[in-house]
């Protein structure tokens, strides 16, 4: 097909899809009525691999959603013709902007294949939308979440949704085989599943796609005993987090990042990425605990702020393919166990001096990860180093994190990590 009479379809099938959507708004709850645009729109998407075999069509395409939905946002003659089918749930969301974008960068990844195409697209499509519904209408079962709360039967829904998204398209145009088929479709709809359940303000439209083609390109070439291995990892990790939820300061998505963050760890550097932030895990789980009326719940970002470093030394890892950046990671894993037990110190035990505030924070990190760096030298996985740096990097992190961290929980100090 001519790639100009393929844009001129596809914009004429979602011109009518709007038009019909705004017909039938007053019969459709807010929400129905964005996942009817939703829905609709993957459906039109799903077509792009027979429609254009370029890319420049579907970035055109996806330029132009783009803008249209901002003219939505911004004038005010259009918003008020069209704002409510896009707009009319309470929560801000920018999905509508993800939803283009996402489709265009999975068409440019894809290549030309239209499986590792239609797969993450038709995740978005069917279980983001299932989800949701699922969650609004039957959801009981509340966990809570940065943008408020969600439900684990919507997210069950999405699993899923997922799966099938994902098995069959797998199992009916692909030589994989079929024990494959299996493991591949559980492991990356439990793994999005997660992603969903910790995205905020329509970031999953982003993210499922995205991270379904990630998935997908790295577990194709496995084994049923390696995606096996995944599988159990993950799910693992999940329950391990859970069961500990309630002795955390975290919302239970911030949590379930924890798990996600300890998967990546491993799936890509190995065990000993693993093990660091999972005995600082143990560390904050064991600390005094609040007041069940007086338990402070923090969000994501007191995740990412822990794991920033790690991932950091992690990238440059996967870069060089020296095994030397482990070294790095341990240290700061190990820095942020001692912020993280004079920050809890400070707050429940006022009677405590600041001189033993700031002892015990560095030497319960360097005690016990002096034993995971005695354990990891021993295996060959870092050199003696990391014995000699531990002190020093504790120590300094201690003290440069002690006198700046505040005793309030204020929304306006930037400054706090972990309680």
């Amino acid at each position: 097909m001519n790639p100009w009479i393929g844009i001129i379809t596809v914009l004429a099938a979602l011109g009518l899809l709007g038009g019909l959507t705004k017909a039938f708004q007053k019969l459709l709850s807010p929400e129905l009525s964005r996942k009817a645009v939703h829905v609709g729109m993957g459906i039109v998407c799903l077509g792009f691999p027979w429609i254009f075999h370029e890319i420049w069509p579907v970035i055109v395409l996806a330029a132009l959603a783009v803008s249209a939905l901002t003219a939505v946002r911004v004038l005010p003659s259009i918003k008020a013709r069209f704002g409510s089918v896009l707009g009319g749930v309470e929560r801000q969301s920018f999905g509508e902007f993800y939803f283009p974008v996402a489709v265009a960068i999975v068409f440019v990844l894809a290549r030309g294949n239209p499986l590792l195409y239609v797969i993450p697209v038709l995740t978005l499509t069917v279980a983001d939308s299932v989800g949701a519904l699922i969650g609004g209408r039957y959801g009981m079962a509340r966990y809570r979440t940065d943008e408020g709360l969600k439900s684990a039967e919507g997210s069950l829904a999405f699993f899923t949704a997922a799966f099938l998204s994902c098995h069959i398209p797998l199992l009916l145009f692909s030589d994989t085989g079929r024990a494959e088929t299996l493991l591949i479709s559980l492991t990356a709809g439990f793994l999005v599943m997660l992603m969903e359940a910790i995205s905020w303000r329509g970031q999953d439209n982003l993210i499922i796609p995205v991270g379904m083609f990630i998935l997908l390109q790295i577990y194709l070439p496995m084994t049923a005993q390696a995606l096996f291995v995944r599988l159990l990892v993950i799910v693992a990790l999940v329950v391990f987090v859970l069961l500990w939820r309630k002795r955390t300061t975290l919302s239970d998505s911030a949590v379930l990042a924890g798990a996600l963050s300890g998967y990546a760890l491993w799936a890509l550097g190995g065990l000993f990425w693993l093990l660091p932030p999972l005995l600082l895990f143990l560390v904050y789980v064991r600390l005094p605990a609040f007041p069940s009326d007086a338990r402070p719940v923090q969000n994501l970002h007191a995740v990412t702020r822990v794991m920033a470093g790690g991932f950091f030394w992690l990238i440059l890892h996967e870069i060089s393919e020296d095994r030397q950046y482990l070294i790095p990671f341990f240290l700061c894993m190990a820095a942020h166990t001692g912020n993280i037990v004079t920050a809890r110190l400070r707050v429940l035990k006022p009677d405590f001096s600041t001189q033993r505030i700031v002892l015990t924070g560095v030497l319960v990190p360097v005690l016990l990860f002096a034993l995971l760096a005695v354990t990891g030298v021993f295996a060959g996985a870092w050199s003696a180093g990391a014995l000699l740096w531990l002190p020093v990097s504790v120590l300094i992190s201690v003290s440069l994190f002690y006198p700046t961290w505040p005793v309030e929980h204020l929304p306006s100090q930037k400054l706090r990590i972990w309680a």
